[in-house]
């Protein structure tokens, strides 16, 4: 690389290269020796008649006494360290998150768990939800603040967004979520305005819209929670399999809209 290319892509002016004060780039086919004057701190030095391993150096001695040290290329191993797949980690790479600022694979996962459907993301106050991966276990954790939610006219209908498309919380995956071995539901807000005996289901599908029987579905009950109470949390009884959806039902009659009311579902895969 020439002096004039290496002051091009770092935006310095190319100095004279011969005898001379302040240089910041420098050639020749010798090296200056240590303590020669007249190089600036990390001034660059073009080895031209180097080899492999010796074709640049630069100054890190002081502009009175040099001491120009070879830059050596990577090694093998950077370089693998630097070959990573963004959103993937990977034994002895990098970490690079992919164009959402997430990892999605890998023995670390930092991504989102589950996608709801528009019969919740387009009304919930909020809904967030992540997996992280700890040794060869999957934690996942969904919050949902059910504000602007519909509980049905009856029991055992779903929780979603009044006529606006299929409700479930989102579909459960061994690749992200892993095997579903334990669970909880956590009460953090009370629910107010809609019916706060609210249940979580899983089904294997995932057109269960609000205001519909879950029993349409082909569904299993995770946890019977009751009337909800701030700051309780509940063991679930049964697990999602794989590629199910999970849902929130009503366990009583009350056809109206939350006007309060925050859950989690914290979810242990292997």
């Amino acid at each position: 690389m020439s002096a004039g290319r290496i002051a091009s892509v770092t935006n310095i002016a190319q100095p004279e290269v011969g005898d001379g004060d302040n240089k910041r780039i420098a050639s020749g086919v010798t090296v200056p020796s240590d303590g020669a004057a007249g190089y600036m701190p990390g001034c660059l030095f073009i080895h031209t008649d180097g080899a492999a391993g010796t074709f640049l150096y630069q100054n890190e001695g002081s502009i009175t006494s040099a001491d120009f040290e070879p830059m050596a290329a990577l090694t093998a191993a950077q370089e693998a360290l630097l070959s990573a797949t963004a959103g993937t980690s990977a034994a002895s790479k990098a970490l690079i998150l992919d164009s959402g600022g997430d990892l999605t694979a890998g023995p670390i996962i930092l991504a989102p768990a589950a996608t709801p459907g528009v019969g919740i993301s387009g009304t919930a106050d909020s809904f967030v939800a992540g997996v992280q991966r700890f040794g060869s276990l999957y934690k996942t954790t969904i919050i949902c603040e059910i504000d602007g939610l519909n509980s049905g006219g009856t029991a055992g209908d779903i929780i979603g967004a009044d006529g606006a498309g299929v409700a479930h919380l989102g579909q459960i995956t061994a690749a992200l979520n892993g095997t579903i071995f334990a669970g909880e539901f956590t009460c953090l807000e009370l629910p107010a305005g809609g019916d706060p005996d609210i249940n979580i289901y899983s089904a294997t599908e995932a057109t269960g819209v609000e205001d519909t029987a879950i029993g349409d579905l082909t569904e299993t009950l995770l946890v019977n929670s009751g009337d909800l109470v701030a700051g309780t949390t509940l063991a679930l009884t049964a697990f999602p399999a794989a590629d199910s959806y999970l849902y929130l039902t009503c366990g009583d009659v009350t056809d109206a809209t939350y006007t309060a009311g925050i859950v989690k579902i914290v979810l242990w895969g292997k």
